[in-house]
């Protein structure tokens, strides 16, 4: 299980890295990006949702610690938000929300990748 939530985590970092290289062939000239852009954007929000369940599942199984379900279920809610500004053309929030999300995207992996809690003995 844990092995699989931290293989999610790096493919939900990758798809979300590849965001701005999209946004930025469409700035390009390349106007088929924007519909890549606004696929992987999808993409990207269900493997977080998917994160988030498998953090809570692990969390359940003492395998992380106590923060990591609210930090994975708090990006998926504004991936969802930087989702529908984006379609709705808001770029004055788009794009400063997506530097913010990739931040803590990035800085989430450690968290993570952290050895899971020591058990405590129920004796």
């Amino acid at each position: 299980m844990l092995i699989a939530l931290r293989v999610t985590a790096i493919v939900h970092a990758l798809a979300f890295a590849l965001q701005p290289i999209l946004a930025g062939l469409f700035l390009s000239g390349r106007d088929e990006a924007v519909g890549s852009h606004g696929d992987n954007a999808a993409i990207v929000s269900t493997i977080a949702l998917v994160l988030a369940v498998m953090a809570v599942i692990a969390r359940r199984r003492r395998l992380v610690g106590p923060r990591v379900p609210p930090l994975t279920a708090t990006v998926f809610v504004l991936e969802i938000v930087q989702l529908t500004v984006g379609m709705d053309h808001r770029m004055w929030l788009h794009i400063p929300l997506g530097v913010g999300l990739f931040a803590v995207v990035i800085a989430s992996l450690p968290l993570l990748f952290a050895a899971p809690p020591v058990q405590e003995d129920p004796a």
